[in-house]
């Protein structure tokens, strides 16, 4: 269903306005980063979005249908969103862009760790694609994985050498994890459980799938190789553990390669998994969720404003080829901004004039997205609508935010920081030559 701004207006102004506009946010986090990124202006409460005076597209994704979430073992009350049906939502948005001959700002606050962390799969390279028109720019959330011990990397294994990976289950709640390694090395991997029972070493080869039960445990894991994954061709191990039983899992893993081989792995995000299941050696770097991995897309870490420090949830780059992300960092911790209305009832008159009851705080990457976005919503107008720079595409937005970030302090490129942090007033400073 879609919903127009004369439906949404007569439905603000209606006794009952669910009535007419069936439909609400009940998470909030779309309506708080749609208001930082472009919220208007309400000044007893001295607020305002980045970018007040833009028109808002907003989609609202169903979620994933239970069969892909119990392929994928994601067992959770948080949302859920299948990526055909993302793509389907870039693809509504692009259209309505089109059809009022505006420019875009497309806003990503999601991510996810499945895939090989280079491009950001079919999804990251749908929204590169996208990004590449003239008044497009699409900015992505890096994520929240910086402190979760979710991703682990290998030192370099010689030819015939293994190295035994330990992941503590602190639960019975299933989990995939994926492996990747470059192309042209091969890799093979096999199991031991918390009681010592042995998987045996499977056999690593194009389209190799097995079905591994351990009975002591009551676990099954699903293990399916691929020699040549989409996104790069690279060598990728798939394994969903059904129903793993706590303590530790061992995963060892195998150089069938004739030369030194390495590999990374990572298990889902932590909105996805319980905080006790986790890698005993993690490595924090290298946590960049997809699709902000792609290299084209405009992608944002987070820090506190306040005392000029990174998140320690912030996801920290670089990619796993080793191409710069993120970016630049954007405040992303105790940003103000609206919240929704929940509840079945319009607020009363006394909550309407009470606006401290609409306005919160919020942390995260999604909140130095929204900044960011705002940010690019500004040099679009400068550039297109303005006609300074007709030509302003993803990329072109991308230099012109990484040419104006603050480096004070950092030591650039960094995993954490990328470039440095979001400042538009210097990126006029540096095109004046200052």
């Amino acid at each position: 269903m879609e919903y127009t701004n004369d439906d949404i207006n007569a439905a603000l102004a209606s006794e009952n306005p669910w009535s007419l506009v069936p439909t609400r946010d009940f998470d909030g986090h779309g309506t708080f980063i749609a208001g930082v990124a472009s919220g208007s202006l309400i000044e007893e409460k001295y607020f305002s979005g980045v970018a007040p005076l833009t028109t808002i597209c907003v989609v609202k994704c169903k979620e994933a249908k239970n069969g892909l979430k119990a392929f994928y073992n994601i067992e959770t009350e948080e949302p859920v969103y299948a990526e055909t049906d993302i793509l389907i939502a870039i693809e509504y948005l692009m259209k309505k862009a089109t059809e009022a001959n505006m420019p875009i700002i497309l806003c990503f606050g999601m991510g996810t760790n499945l895939g090989g962390h280079i491009s950001g799969n079919i999804l990251g390279e749908t929204l590169r694609t996208v990004g590449d028109r003239k008044g497009v720019a699409v900015v992505t959330a890096c994520g929240n994985e910086g402190n979760t011990s979710r991703h682990y990397s290998s030192d370099v294994l010689e030819p015939g050498e293994d190295v035994e990976v330990e992941i503590r289950s602190g639960s019975r709640h299933g989990f995939t994890l994926e492996l990747y390694s470059d192309s042209p090395q091969i890799l093979s991997v096999s199991i031991t459980s918390p009681s010592g029972e042995y998987s045996g070493k499977t056999i690593a080869r194009h389209g190799e799938k097995r079905r591994v039960s351990f009975i002591l445990e009551d676990t099954v894991v699903n293990i399916e190789y691929s020699l040549l994954s989409y996104e790069s061709g690279d060598e990728f191990v798939q394994l969903r553990f059904q129903n793993p039983a706590e303590g530790i899992w061992k995963v060892r893993v195998f150089n069938e390669t004739r030369g030194n081989a390495y590999f990374n792995m990572w298990l889902p995000i932590r909105n996805f998994l319980p905080s006790t299941t986790y890698f005993l050696e993690a490595d924090p770097n290298t946590t960049l969720c997809c699709p902000s991995n792609n290299v084209n897309l405009i992608s944002v870490s987070y820090y506190d404003s306040l005392n000029r420090s990174i998140a320690v949830e912030s996801s920290r780059g670089f990619t796993r080829n080793g191409s710069i992300k993120p970016d630049f960092a954007a405040p992303g911790i105790n940003v103000y901004g609206p919240l929704p209305r929940f509840g079945d009832v319009y607020p009363s008159d006394e909550q309407e004039k009470d606006l401290t009851a609409l306005y919160g705080y919020r942390s995260g990457s999604s909140m130095a997205a929204a900044i960011t976005a705002g940010a690019a919503a500004l040099l679009m107008e400068w550039g297109i609508l303005r006609g300074n720079d007709p030509n302003m595409d993803t990329v072109i937005i991308q230099k012109y935010l990484i040419r104006g970030a603050d480096s004070d302090g950092v030591t650039e490129p960094n995993k954490l920081w990328g470039n440095g942090t979001l400042n538009v007033y210097d990126v006029f400073e540096r095109l004046r030559g200052n």
